[in-house]
């Protein structure tokens, strides 16, 4: 049975994994031997732990500046 996780179930563990102090490589080996190769890349979980390690705790998606991904060419 496969099971599919969305990104924000794949951060919530990364927090777990991190406030339990396991390391990226690990973490990232473990979930992609539970879910499925691809799962999840040792870079974004650093990533992650990085923004963890300043604090930040929210796994949801952050709005970004710059430019828009969509264009209204109306």
């Amino acid at each position: 049975m496969e099971m599919m996780l969305d990104k924000t179930q794949i951060r919530a563990i990364f927090l777990f994994e991190f406030k339990m102090g396991h390391k990226a490589v690990e973490i990232t080996h473990n979930i992609n031997n539970a879910f499925d190769p691809g799962t999840a890349n040792e870079h974004t979980v650093q990533w992650w732990f990085k923004k963890f390690c300043k604090g930040g705790e929210s796994v949801e998606d952050v709005k970004h500046s710059g430019q828009p991904s969509e264009v209204d060419n109306d």
